[in-house]
C-alpha cells in the first residue's frame, strides 16, 4: 500500500462554507499528511460555526480578511501545507467535492507509475467529477493525458510548483486552473488522469433553457452571473494570447468551448444584455492587459436589475 500520509497534504479552498464542507473534509483526513482549509474572507458570523467544526474535524483553518480570490486562497493554502507538513504532493478541492476512499492512494499510484515510465508529470488529474468524465487530450506511454482538468481534486507535486510558480492570482477566478496546465503543457510536463480518483463534485449552477420566455423541454445550460461571465471571458482571451503560440490546439479547443458555452448563455438564458455586456468588459481588458478583480465600475453597470 502506498503511504498517502506522508507524502501528500491537501489543501481546500472556502468561500461561504456549508455545513456540508466538514464532511468533505472527514473523508480526506485519514488519507493525506494533513487538510489546511483557507476561508477567503468569509463574513465572520456566516462562516464562524463551520471553521470551528472544521478545525474539531482535523483541519488546520487559515482565515483571510478579504475575498481575494480562488488563486490567492489555494496559494496561501499550499504555502501553509508545504510549512506544516512537507509534502511531495498537494491535492486542491473546492468546498463542495469530496473524495472516494481510496482516492488519493489512486493518485499517487498513477504519479509513481507515470514517472517510472519516464514522464515527466506536472499534475496528475481526477477520472471523473461526478457524472462528469475527464476530457482526454491522447494517451502516451500507456496513460491518458488531460485536455483542461478542474482544479478541484487536482495533485500539484512540488516540484511542479518549484519549477512553474504558484497559480495566476491575477485571474481570481475561472480559468485559473487552465492557465496552470497550459503552463504545464508550456514546460514540456505532463497531465496524467489517474483511474480511480473519482470525486462527488457539484459543476455549477444549471437553468431551464427559454426562448422568449418560454421553456424549452427538459434542456438546461450553465448559468453564470454577468460578473462571472466577465471573469470567464476575460480570463479564457488571457490564456489564449498567452498560450495560442505554445498550445495552439489546445488553445483553439478550449476556446470554442468557451464560446458554446457563451453562445448557449446568451441565446437560451436569462440576463442577455448584462451577459453580453460583461463579454465585452472581459474581452476589452485582456486586449489592455489588465488582470485582478473586476473594476467596481464594470461590477456596478453588470448588477441584474429586479
Amino acid at each position: 500500500m502506498i503511504d498517502s500520509r506522508t507524502r501528500v497534504a491537501a489543501v481546500v479552498a472556502a468561500y461561504r462554507p456549508p455545513s456540508t464542507l466538514v464532511e468533505h473534509v472527514r473523508a480526506v483526513v485519514p488519507q493525506v499528511a494533513g487538510v489546511v482549509v483557507v476561508d477567503d474572507g468569509s463574513p465572520s458570523q456566516q462562516a464562524e460555526a463551520v471553521l470551528d467544526a472544521l478545525a474539531g474535524a482535523g483541519a488546520h483553518v487559515l482565515r483571510r480578511e478579504t475575498n481575494a480570490g480562488i488563486a490567492a486562497s489555494l496559494n496561501a493554502g499550499i504555502a501553509s501545507a508545504r510549512r506544516l507538513f512537507d509534502p511531495e504532493l498537494v491535492v486542491t478541492l473546492d468546498q463542495d467535492s469530496t473524495v472516494c476512499p481510496d482516492y488519493v492512494e489512486a493518485g499517487l499510484r498513477t504519479y509513481d507509475r507515470a514517472r517510472h515510465a519516464g514522464l515527466d508529470v506536472g499534475l496528475v488529474a481526477a477520472e471523473s467529477h461526478g457524472e462528469a468524465e475527464a476530457l482526454t487530450d491522447g494517451r502516451e506511454r500507456g496513460f491518458a493525458l488531460a485536455f483542461d482538468p478542474l482544479q478541484s481534486g487536482t495533485f500539484l507535486p512540488v516540484r511542479t510548483i518549484d519549477r512553474l510558480g504558484p497559480l495566476d492570482e491575477g485571474l481570481v477566478i475561472d480559468g485559473v486552473d487552465s492557465e496552470y496546465t497550459a503552463r504545464v503543457r508550456a514546460a514540456g510536463m505532463r497531465a496524467v488522469i489517474a483511474p480511480g480518483c473519482r470525486l462527488d463534485h457539484a459543476l455549477g449552477e444549471r437553468e431551464p433553457a427559454q426562448i422568449l420566455g418560454r421553456r424549452i423541454g427538459s434542456l438546461t445550460y450553465s448559468h453564470h452571473s454577468p460578473a462571472r461571465v466577465y471573469y470567464i471571458t476575460r480570463n479564457q482571451v488571457i490564456i489564449a494570447r498567452r498560450y495560442l503560440r505554445s498550445s495552439p490546439g489546445w488553445v483553439l479547443r478550449r476556446s470554442w468551448k468557451e464560446v458554446q458555452g457563451h453562445g448557449m448563455r446568451l441565446v437560451l438564458g436569462r440576463d442577455r444584455p448584462l451577459t453580453l455586456r460583461a463579454m465585452a468588459a472581459g474581452t476589452r481588458d485582456a486586449v489592455l492587459g489588465r488582470s485582478g478583480a473586476i473594476p467596481d465600475r464594470d461590477l456596478a453597470r453588470l448588477v441584474p436589475r429586479r
